[in-house]
């Protein structure tokens, strides 16, 4: 039996340390997360795991390719190796791209 909680897009996490909106999260290994509002270390808070966002990133995209985040220089790169983050919706401007993010990993073959 299933009971429904919430829809998806948004999920509660409760950090370890202080998170600003807009900053990256990976939950566990490979839950990539947008902070959705300023939360204090140990408080619960809202964080989107679902949608279409604005990245920085330093390689070239067109729209369908695999995303993913990189952590260390905290921008999206085509790097298979780093934390999936979604399908490129738009390239953007040299340094930007538009992601849209769904936690669920990458399934093979994508």
């Amino acid at each position: 039996m299933a009971v429904y909680k919430q829809s998806g897009d948004v999920i509660n996490y409760t950090p370890v340390a202080a998170e600003t909106a807009g900053n990256v999260v990976i939950i566990g290994e490979d839950i990539i997360s947008v902070v959705a509002a300023d939360i204090e270390a140990g408080q619960l808070g809202a964080h989107y795991v679902k949608g279409v966002f604005e990245f920085d990133t330093s390689d070239t995209f067109a729209a369908g390719d695999n995303a993913y985040w990189n952590s260390v220089s905290e921008e999206i790169t085509d790097t298979d190796t780093d934390v999936y983050a979604g399908r490129v919706v738009e390239a953007t401007a040299n340094s930007k791209v538009l992601v849209s993010i769904n936690f669920m990993p990458e399934y093979a073959g994508s």
